[in-house]
């Protein structure tokens, strides 16, 4: 028996299955069927077996992640078991994540570097940025870009170690988050 066909086969279905896919230059468009569009950063790597909507890394998930995940209201957070609402302001999205947060072992006692108001596509947004202390005493930043519509909430977080990687690829973030578009208009 000729070995050849059966692990062709096992080669072509495994390659199929591959759970990551790099960012080509002429591949950065991510839409999220009748919700949103961006721009992906050339050169990371994208989960394509995930629960977010988006999860990209270039380095590692240790070293730095982009996720992009949208939940419909009803769905709680995890940690609070609260709800966000379609009327939300910025403020108290920024307020419920913090509070998300701070109830996880990992990042109970972060440092709110900074919490401000910003616009995500064109609508009112928070944009929170901590830092904190892994297990090992390593600083870790973290920056969210989030807001509520009709739809759910919107999230888009950024998170590296503070030394080297949180601010080379920082820029990176900030271009995703500033190429969002939503499809259709604010209701």
């Amino acid at each position: 028996m000729n070995p050849r066909p059966a692990l062709l086969a096992l080669l072509l279905l495994t390659s199929a299955c591959a759970p990551w896919s790099r960012v080509e230059p002429d591949s950065r468009h991510f839409a999220k069927r009748g919700d949103y569009t961006l721009e992906q950063p050339a050169g990371w790597v994208r989960r394509t077996a995930d629960v977010n909507d988006l999860f990209l890394t270039r380095d590692g998930p240790a070293l730095n992640t982009i996720v992009v995940t949208r939940q419909p209201h009803d769905r709680k957070l995890p940690r609070t078991q609260r709800e966000t609402r379609a009327d939300m302001l910025p403020i108290e999205l920024a307020e419920l994540a913090l509070a998300e947060w701070r109830s996880h072992e990992s990042t109970a006692q972060l440092d709110v570097l900074a919490n401000a108001p910003v616009l995500l596509g064109g609508r009112p947004a928070a944009r929170v940025h901590i830092r904190y202390l892994d297990e090992h005493g390593l600083p870790i930043e973290r920056v969210m870009v989030a807001c509520v519509d009709a739809k759910g909430r919107l999230a888009l977080l950024y998170e590296a170690p503070a030394i080297v990687y949180f601010a080379r690829d920082l820029p990176a973030f900030d271009a995703l988050v500033a190429s969002l578009r939503f499809v259709q208009p604010a209701p």
